[in-house]
């Protein structure tokens, strides 16, 4: 074993330590006072000013130069580089295989290798031999990162997503297979995670945002497009003002959806939000540029997923069904899902995904977190269960281009992702198995069950280093999400995490309501409104881990990314007696002001909408720079945050930390760390992605007084 655990684990202290390592930055932004009165509830606001896009170099001033202290500071801590070095290895343990398709005969995947710092896109044929299409890193710099990618249906030409910085708005370039030739046809700009559709051999639907300009959001007004390679494109077919068209919101999103070559196309109208608007059109109508829209359901349906098979349209709805129930409808025929059968009622199981091939439905489910996988020979009768590989989480299932077949992986929390193909209800394996980490042998994962405030048994998933079961209370690191329906319980490779175990720390994920753990009720239980259900949830997750013994408070850091800025940092502000330090990553932690935002209009459908009273007051429930107004106390705090981030405005972490630094900078930390060619960690580099996680690791380390992570 080139690491060993068990040396690490006598380094742990006894207690936390008595003096504090680490220092706040000596930058402090002024305060400009900005006081009124919304929907009847008295409004102070300091730092209104950061959002002031005029402003934003004075933003950014303050942003660099607090981040350089903290770097300063965690790199000066002695063990720093001993767990850099640690998760370095783990995430170099050997080659990774992601995001695979199969199409014409061939198999297409990313591939990370150990020394990599992107992955590549790399074809396999059906001779077995490899060869790379793409390399981000040829020439010896960092190119645009790959951020999806789609093939036509022969196999013969990929439409491939890159973005440059963390930038999330990129273009689409087209790689000829059998050459290798990258094409004069390029498409932007689009968004990272829009997949272009191909309808045919040679034309594609595709998502184009309006170009960037002073005073235009370039996340609203999305546009769905046909693009015919060599010859362009014509008039937009869907999205907002497009004539003929069924009408959008400007925050509306159409994206093409399309599981293998058939008559039908799907489309769909989608915010950041659990559900989709549902569209149906003729593929060739499609291509053509003339296609006639039929609406098969609204939000209000709460479709989470559709899929074709010949004339048949399966959906996957939670509307009455919690756990989710499979409907079928015969498009030939008309109607919408008025008139759908369902073919798969609600059950235990809850239901994430649906993917129809020539020979039948594969339905996928989970039950905290450990996924199931159906099949539905023809679409009809009774569902046989696949006997699954590994018992972890399905991810990326996906239809062959012939549309015989399924192709998917699995992973758990220490075994990376593997590959497989289902036809029928037989698994195969595809040979392309990820290395996982040799070093991290020994460790363990716990499933346990917080009781919430109200009585509400939460999921919680426990991984413990070697030799921790009856030991003394560790530092650890509790993360929760509690959005949009993701399941934050199931067990994902973690790989970045492993480390924290291999210093003898412990990692935890708390599945709280508004998360997907246990269905739609689930969902509903901690969104919008209910949002304080999910906090006190969390809450429960940490109060649990101390009554086990593993942790105590001052040893325990809370963590929440993105839209987890909604439940860790408020929980964080209502119980600082229970946890010793808060990460808040790229966090969601101003939501009142979402509306000034260039993505926040696309949150309305899960947070609320703020211009409204209603959904006002319920963003206050979890806005943590207004809590910080009133709080009596706050843990120490880290502030992880992008400066090219699109879908989080860094002004909310710089005004988080400057009205932290005014109430409690005396005697808390509220440390800022960034990466200023980094945006929310999509297409970042692993350097940048190891860097960024050594810097958080040794902060909870610090906080917890560990050997090696304090100073004189």
């Amino acid at each position: 074993m080139r690491i060993m655990i068990a040396a690490t684990a006598a380094m742990l202290l006894a207690g936390a330590a008595d003096a504090q390592p680490l220092t706040n930055a000596e930058a402090r932004p002024a305060a400009e006072p900005v006081r009124e009165t919304l929907f009847g509830q008295e409004i102070d606001d300091p730092y209104r000013w950061m959002e002031n896009a005029d402003r934003a170099s004075d933003v950014a001033s303050f942003i660099r130069a607090s981040s350089a202290h903290t770097v300063a500071q965690l790199a000066a801590l002695p063990g720093r580089n001993r767990v850099r070095d640690r998760i370095s290895a783990a995430v170099q343990a050997g080659v990774r295989y992601s995001d695979l398709q199969e199409a014409g005969g061939s198999l297409f995947y990313r591939r990370t290798d150990p020394a990599a710092q992107l992955a590549k896109l790399v074809v396999r044929t059906g001779d077995g031999r490899e060869r790379l299409l793409y390399d981000p890193e040829a020439g010896g710099t960092l190119g645009p990162a790959i951020t999806g990618y789609s093939v036509s249906p022969d196999g013969g030409v990929v439409a491939l997503n890159t973005v440059s910085a963390g930038d999330e708005v990129g273009f689409v370039r087209f790689i000829d297979v059998a050459t290798g030739n990258i094409l004069p046809d390029r498409l932007e700009p689009v968004w990272s995670e829009d997949r272009a559709v191909w309808l045919d051999a040679r034309s594609l639907a595709y998502t184009r945002l309006p170009p960037r300009a002073d005073g235009i959001n370039q996340l609203e007004n999305n546009r769905l497009f046909v693009h015919r390679l060599g010859r362009g494109g014509g008039d937009p077919l869907l999205g907002a003002g497009v004539d003929g068209a069924p009408p959008f919101l400007p925050r509306e999103i159409p994206s093409a959806r399309s599981d293998h070559s058939g008559d039908w196309l799907l489309a769909t109208g989608n915010t950041a939000r659990a559900d989709s608007r549902v569209f149906v059109a003729r593929r060739a109508d499609v291509a053509a540029g003339r296609p006639t829209w039929r609406t098969i359901g609204d939000y209000a349906d709460q479709i989470a997923a559709t899929s074709v098979l010949d004339n048949r349209l399966f959906i996957l709805s939670t509307k009455g069904a919690p756990n989710g129930a499979v409907l079928s409808l015969d498009l030939a025929a008309g109607g919408d899902i008025a008139s759908a059968a369902t073919v798969m009622p609600a059950g235990d199981t809850v239901l994430a995904n649906i993917v129809a091939t020539t020979r039948g439905l594969y339905v996928l489910g989970q039950i905290d977190g450990l996924s199931r996988l159906f099949f539905l020979a023809g679409g009809r009768g009774s569902p046989v269960e696949l006997a699954l590989p590994i018992q972890g989480v399905v991810t990326r299932l996906a239809a062959t281009s012939d549309g015989a077949a399924v192709t998917f992986s699995m992973q758990d929390w220490f075994t990376a992702p593997r590959w497989f193909r289902a036809q029928d209800a037989a698994v195969t394996a595809l040979g392309l198995d990820s290395a996982s980490y040799a070093g991290i042998a020994g460790a363990t994962q716990v499933r346990e069950v917080a009781t919430s405030a109200d009585g509400t048994r939460v999921p919680l998933a426990i991984l413990l280093p070697a030799g921790a079961q009856g030991g003394r209370p560790r530092p650890l690191l509790l993360e929760g999400y509690g959005s949009y329906g993701a399941n934050t319980a199931e067990p994902y490779y973690a790989n970045y995490m492993f480390g924290l175990l291999e210093e003898g720390g412990v990692v935890a994920y708390c599945g709280t309501r508004g998360g997907g753990e246990r269905g739609r009720a689930w969902h509903e239980g901690g969104r919008s409104a209910n949002k304080p259900n999910a906090h006190a949830d969390l809450i429960a997750c940490g109060e649990r881990l101390v009554e086990l013994g593993l942790t105590r408070p001052e040893l325990m850091t809370v963590s929440g990314a993105s839209a987890g800025g909604l439940l860790a940092p408020p929980a964080a502000l209502k119980r600082p007696d229970l946890f010793g330090g808060l990460i808040a990553a790229v966090a969601v932690l101003n939501p009142t002001r979402l509306a000034g935002t260039e993505n926040g209009p696309a949150q309305y459908g899960e947070m609320g909408d703020p211009t409204t009273e209603e959904g006002y007051r319920t963003m206050l429930l979890s806005d943590s720079y207004h809590m910080l107004a009133t709080a009596r106390d706050m843990p120490d705090t880290l502030l992880i945050l992008g400066l090219n981030d699109r879908r989080v405005a860094p002004w909310m972490s710089a005004k988080f930390a400057a009205r932290a630094l005014d109430r409690f900078g005396t005697r808390r930390l509220a440390l800022i760390r960034t990466d200023p060619e980094a945006g929310h960690g999509i297409g970042s580099a692993r350097e940048q992605l190891v860097a960024q996680f050594a810097d958080m690791f040794a902060f909870v380390l610090s906080q917890a007084g560990a050997e090696g992570f304090t100073t004189p």
